[in-house]
């Protein structure tokens, strides 16, 4: 239900047989202690991907798996038995060698290479484009919050290619202020989940954030009048409702946005700029204009269709 575009194919035998439950049991009893986080991501208690790397190498010496450095696969043909030849080349040396197989696992990440053997053998390729990608933001002033975290945030992703509202484009959980943007779970999972769509757009979107989801509008705005009253005298850089659990930085922020002077005192602002503060806590939009810029995108979304 989660897993964006392959929900269908993934309900079938794979999860019978070798589920996410599995692959924990499996490096729990091989000695790698995991956590799982908040959001359902699991990562060995050590913090270290050296963990996993060493648990996967010490038990295929275990096992007598021959793992080959410095060579490339080139080819991989079917001979008249019906088994795969693998052809094996070293770079460095003038080395070919073929070698006799029942079954070829391809795990090219999105190389073209794995996708022109899958075509070879008959599968059908999606073009890939990149998923799981931080947001360039167009407002340059953004920059300023580098590093600024918000612990839950809702956010929706408007892409024009999308007229109904799909529940899947909108996400609640963590998200970050880069110097280029926005990112974060819940940035990620929108990407992953409107990658082909926004790959079309040119990644030009409208990102809607409500920073503080879990207090409705008018109660925001309730707040900040109470808050008017009750800090008349104090300067609104200094004094803001806790009950946000917003930061300082951000506040001021917030305050540029509304063209306040941050040294003005509660008493002076206008009731129409609470109100235009309230909703845009609320309903803050973003114009998204890129992707990250550092090509940090982990994965893609298409290649062999998952029901093949």
């Amino acid at each position: 239900r989660n897993y964006p575009r392959g929900y269908k194919e993934l309900r079938g035998s794979f999860f019978r047989t070798h589920g996410p439950q599995d692959t924990m049991h499996w490096f729990s009893d091989h000695g790698v202690e995991l956590k799982t986080e908040e959001d359902g991501r699991v990562f060995p208690v050590t913090d270290n991907s050296a963990s996993v790397v060493d648990c996967l190498l010490n038990e295929a010496r275990r096992l007598g798996v021959s793992l080959q450095a410095g060579k490339s696969v080139s080819g991989a043909s079917v001979d008249a038995n019906g088994k795969f030849v693998v052809k094996v080349e070293k770079r460095t040396i003038d080395f070919v060698d073929y070698i006799s197989a029942n079954y070829v696992l391809v795990a090219t990440g999105s190389s073209q290479q794995g996708y022109s053997f899958a075509a070879q053998h008959g599968h059908s390729i999606i073009p890939p484009v990149p998923s799981l990608f931080t947001f360039k933001i167009a407002d340059k002033r953004l920059a300023d919050l580098s590093g600024v975290s918000f612990t839950r945030v809702t956010a929706k992703l408007m892409l024009d290619g999308i007229q109904k509202s799909a529940p899947e484009l909108t996400q609640t959980g963590p998200m970050l202020v880069t110097h280029w943007g926005l990112s974060g779970p819940v940035v990620l999972r929108l990407s992953a989940w409107g990658a082909r769509e926004l790959y079309q757009d040119k990644y030009q979107a409208k990102l809607v954030v409500d920073f503080i989801p879990d207090i409705h509008i008018e109660d925001v705005k309730r707040i900040l009048f109470q808050h008017k009253d009750q800090h008349a005298k104090n300067k609104v850089n200094n004094a803001f409702p806790k009950e946000f659990g917003l930061v300082k930085r951000f506040w001021g922020f917030l305050l540029e946005q509304e063209s306040l002077d941050g040294d003005m005192h509660w008493a002076t602002v206008p009731k129409s700029h609470l109100n235009a503060m309230a909703l845009r806590l609320k309903q803050w939009m973003f114009e998204v204009v890129g992707k990250g810029q550092f090509k940090d995108e982990f994965v893609t979304a298409g290649g062999v269709p998952l029901s093949e």
